[in-house]
């Protein structure tokens, strides 16, 4: 999956972007605790533990 379509994703289960970091977005959801980090490679593929965190995370 590419940052772009993870991206998409996240904003279509709630999550807005908080503020843009270096290299990273910071994302927040009104109902979670904790923010998430999605780099600005659009077009990499993600590996795929990372991959895995964040989709936990998210929650899809």
């Amino acid at each position: 999956m590419k940052w772009s379509e993870l991206r998409r994703i996240a904003e279509n289960k709630g999550w807005y972007l908080y503020r843009r970091g270096g290299r990273h977005d910071i994302y927040r959801h009104k109902e979670k605790d904790y923010p998430i980090e999605i780099e600005r490679h659009d077009s990499q593929e993600i590996r795929q533990g990372l991959f895995y965190k964040l989709k936990k995370q998210i929650g899809f």
